[in-house]
């Protein structure tokens, strides 16, 4: 479980918080909220990209407010997916067991395993850019799953696909539901998590409201 507790950060004119929140484990929660209004803030501070002036962030009971983003059991979906171009879709699923020091053979173990998941198996000797836009997104969560995180942040994950990737990238995202796994899915459009948020909660000037 994810919980915020009093969380207020400041960035120039733009104040985000205070902010009170709870991920129960299991959970699938949507963030809908216009651009500018801090969603991608939030994310970035439960991730560890930054760090809170006032309050607590506590992930699985643990206060781990200035713990480092590569120190915390968090796994990010960026918009532009933020894959490696120079790696092959299975270095690039491995990299975060990679530097977490697991040994060659628990990479690839664990890289097969949740390529599988994501169906995308007959994909990892691939380079990025030979991907179409649904197999980027699909490398990209699984990239994120890879160290089997407490929570999966997603930020704006179905803004860059057409329509029928769209469909797809959906299907994908009901995967990790199915699987248990703790969601928060930042979007602007509202319908784009029907069926998949289990709750919702909304963000205007830097406030849940």
């Amino acid at each position: 479980m994810v919980k915020l507790e009093n969380i207020t950060y400041k960035a120039g004119q733009f104040t985000l918080g205070p902010i009170n929140l709870d991920l129960p484990k299991g959970s699938y929660t949507a963030l809908l909220g216009p651009s500018g209004s801090g969603k991608s803030v939030m994310l970035e501070l439960i991730a560890g990209l930054r760090f809170p002036d006032l309050g607590k962030i506590l992930i699985d009971g643990v206060d781990m407010t200035n713990t480092p983003a590569r120190k915390r059991p968090v796994g990010m979906l960026f918009q532009d997916y933020a894959l490696f171009p120079h790696m092959t879709v299975e270095e690039n699923i491995g990299f975060p067991l990679s530097i977490s020091g697991a040994d060659k053979a628990a990479v690839a173990k664990e890289t097969g395993r949740i390529a599988s998941l994501f169906k995308i198996e007959g994909l990892l000797k691939r380079a990025i850019k030979d991907l179409s836009g649904g197999e980027k997104q699909r490398c990209a969560l699984a990239r994120a799953m890879a160290h089997q995180p407490s929570v999966l942040l997603l930020d704006e994950p179905l803004s860059a696909l057409d329509e029928e990737l769209r469909v797809e990238a959906v299907k994908t995202l009901a995967i990790l539901k199915k699987e248990g796994q703790t969601v928060l899915h930042v979007t602007h459009n509202r319908g784009e998590t029907d069926g998949l948020a289990t709750s919702s909660l909304h963000i205007r000037g830097g406030k849940i409201i």
